[in-house]
């Protein structure tokens, strides 16, 4: 799979973030432990409900789509999960 980089990776946190409004995100965890991931929905539906949660292994990384507006968040006790917007050909 080739992705085509749409944004900057940046680190997530326990501030919510639509990176960079994206609908693909390619998640990256740096660290030794695996991490959980948020997914939530816009504030403009009643307010941001979880809407599901994923786990990237330590040193892997995973590929998800989701609604431009809806946020990912980590615990604030993760520091090695990275998010890029992303395009995917082929």
């Amino acid at each position: 799979m080739v992705y085509t980089i749409k944004s900057s990776a940046s680190a997530l946190s326990d501030t919510a973030s639509t990176v960079s409004s994206a609908n693909r995100v390619l998640l990256q965890n740096t660290g030794t432990a695996a991490a959980l991931v948020t997914i939530k929905s816009d504030a403009t539906a009643g307010g941001p409900a979880i809407v599901g949660t994923v786990y990237v292994q330590a040193g892997s990384d995973l590929l998800i789509k989701k609604d431009r507006l809806f946020t990912l968040e980590v615990a604030s006790s993760v520091t090695t999960l990275y998010a890029t917007s992303v395009g995917v050909e082929g």
